[in-house]
């Protein structure tokens, strides 16, 4: 109970009384990039306009996702181009880890989003991508418009991955972006392994091969793309401005988004579960001393009574000492 209200005043919720000792046994520490490591409000730098086309389509193509990239895109057309209708579309469908596709009025195929999705449909992008997040947007089998993207690594990323390095937790990065983007990010965060370009279910699968390599993981992410791997983990962290279906198969929801409440929170979990071994171990060794010298007459009802007392008096104390426990 003193863990729980330690770490809810910083604004880390735990669940469950439970969470607290898995999290305590965590030895590795999944990442999501966008939106967990990264600001997740990605800005364009770049456009190219291969033909003229309606930009309201896109709008609306755009606007039918939550993914930041395609927010970060109605945001530039919205600001920069001055669009602010949309054209109707129909049979939106949304593909994980890679695009939207929809169908205008006239029966148009309307397509954005990375290159793996232009390739699934058979369209070449025909360019080398740099380090920088691309999104393509074909009309029909040609690519008609090309907008890079860059998102920030959050301020407070490298010191935390050092800390959490200094505590012996291992760190890997999962994400759906390309290797080039993720490496970047990784290599400004001081995140070894990075596993790109993966599916939802890929992020579960590379999940469950560390878990049957002994390691107890936790994952750390904020959209509908990384609640399988959530699920799959054995300590699941949201943050609080995530998905709503990130935030229901979570353990633990970090309300402020910042990286560092995740170190505060494996401090808080490891000095509790460690309050919790004193505490057995100072019952243990109080009832192995005082039941035999009770029952053999050596003590006095009375001073059983008030000793079995101060038993308890002594273990609230030892875990009143979680309360002092520094971040600094």
């Amino acid at each position: 109970l003193v863990g729980l209200s330690v770490a809810a005043k910083r604004g880390i919720l735990f669940k469950e009384a439970q969470g607290i000792e898995r999290t305590a046994q965590c030895t590795l520490l999944a990442f999501d990039k966008t939106g967990t490591l990264t600001e997740g409000k990605p800005g364009v730098i770049k456009t190219t306009y291969y033909e003229n086309f309606p930009h309201e389509i896109l709008l609306a193509l755009c606007a039918s996702s939550t993914h930041p990239i395609s927010q970060a895109i109605v945001r530039y057309l919205k600001t920069e181009e001055r669009i602010e209708k949309e054209l109707a579309l129909h049979e939106i469908r949304s593909i994980e880890a890679r695009g939207i596709v929809a169908k205008t009025e006239e029966g148009t195929r309307i397509a954005g989003g990375n290159r793996a999705l232009m390739q699934a449909l058979g369209i070449e992008v025909g360019h080398k991508e740099e380090t920088a997040s691309y999104f393509y947007v074909a009309l029909q089998d040609r690519i008609v418009a090309r907008f890079v993207l860059e998102d920030r690594l959050k301020a407070d990323v490298p010191e935390t991955i050092k800390k959490l390095k200094s505590m012996g937790i291992k760190t890997v990065m999962l994400t759906g972006d390309n290797e080039r983007v993720a490496q970047k990010i990784a290599d400004a965060a001081g995140i070894e392994k990075v596993y790109a370009a993966l599916l939802p279910q890929e992020k579960a699968e590379i999940i469950r091969k560390l878990q049957k390599e002994g390691e107890t993981v936790m994952m750390a992410g904020d959209g509908i793309n990384d609640a399988v791997a959530l699920a799959q983990s054995h300590i699941a962290v949201a943050m609080g401005s995530g998905a709503d279906v990130a935030l229901k198969v979570s353990d633990i929801v970090l309300l402020d988004d910042k990286i560092t409440k995740l170190y505060e929170g494996l401090r808080i979990a490891k000095r509790t579960f460690l309050a919790v071994k004193e505490n057995l171990s100072l019952s243990l060794l109080y009832n192995i001393v005082a039941v035999p010298l009770a029952v053999t007459g050596h003590v006095s009802p009375l001073i059983a009574a008030l000793s079995m007392s101060l038993s308890s008096l002594i273990v609230v104390g030892n875990s009143m000492r979680i309360k002092r426990l520094r971040f600094d």
